[in-house]
């Protein structure tokens, strides 16, 4: 069987998850939308090569280099003299997964960064002369909940960071307080080791994560525009939708924003 083309398989993938996000119709009628859109594959793509670098020529690269120095020391006239056990071999391997947590939280504030920001563009427009805050603010006066800060909220960018914090301020070692319960019974005078399949994971995680914001963000930036005066939305709703309605539909958004962010 031919082996389907990455990036149509992504755009397809993105394309499913888009049409689920309500009014999304009014995106692909609008060059912002497309903006979005390109972004988001431009950034997906990225991301999934990013993930494929590692696992697929940075860590065969480092296992490598420790079996082709292990031989070199197996015909040593001087191996007598050197002590190291397989773990220490190894250690380059766990290096480079661990760096790869780095690159990948980098990669996610980058995101959180740039998607707000074209986000903030398309809502604008659909504002016209009304009063438009932008989405970080608007979820912070109106839900108390900080986009920056919601990292813990989920438990795939809460692992990445936390591994990439003890990797850039501990040196690797699984000391960060508070500790993640996943790491609570690791031995915390070893640094932290993480095979290839479980990066991988996470990475792909990431990526889903990253469609959940998308949707949460269209959530958000809809549940203000229901929040504007009657008379300034009527026109863009169905024949069937009425005030009631859109109070309605307005407090499910609501709910569905807490719900993801998991505010209690």
């Amino acid at each position: 069987m031919k082996k389907q083309n990455s990036i149509d398989l992504l755009v397809e993938t993105l394309s499913t998850e888009f049409s689920k996000i309500k009014n999304f119709e009014l995106t692909q009628e609008d060059p912002l939308g497309n903006k979005i859109f390109t972004f988001i594959v431009k950034h997906s793509s990225e991301l999934n090569s990013f993930k494929n670098l590692f696992v697929h020529y940075y860590l065969p690269a480092s296992i490598k280099s420790s079996q082709d120095f292990t031989r070199e020391l197996k015909f040593s006239k001087y191996k007598h003299l050197i002590n190291i056990d397989n773990e220490e071999l190894k250690e380059n391997y766990f290096e480079t997964i661990r760096l790869g947590y780095v690159g990948a939280f980098h990669k996610y504030e980058s995101y959180i960064k740039n998607i707000t920001v074209l986000m903030n563009e398309f809502f604008s427009n659909l504002f016209e002369n009304e009063k438009y805050l932008d989405i970080e603010t608007y979820l912070k006066t109106n839900f108390q909940i900080e986009l920056k800060k919601t990292i813990t909220k989920f438990h795939t960018t809460e692992k990445i960071n936390w591994i990439s914090n003890c990797v850039k301020h501990y040196d690797g070692y699984p000391i960060k307080e508070p500790i993640l319960k996943c790491f609570l019974h690791n031995d915390k005078n070893k640094k932290i080791q993480i095979e290839a399949k479980e990066f991988r994971e996470d990475l792909e995680d990431l990526m889903k994560q990253n469609q959940l914001i998308l949707s949460v963000l269209f959530l958000i930036g809809f549940h203000q525009y229901m929040g504007l005066n009657y008379s300034k939305i009527e026109d863009q709703l169905t024949k069937d939708k009425n005030e009631q309605d859109v109070i309605e539909i307005r407090a499910k958004l609501g709910k569905s924003i807490i719900n993801t962010f998991n505010i209690a």
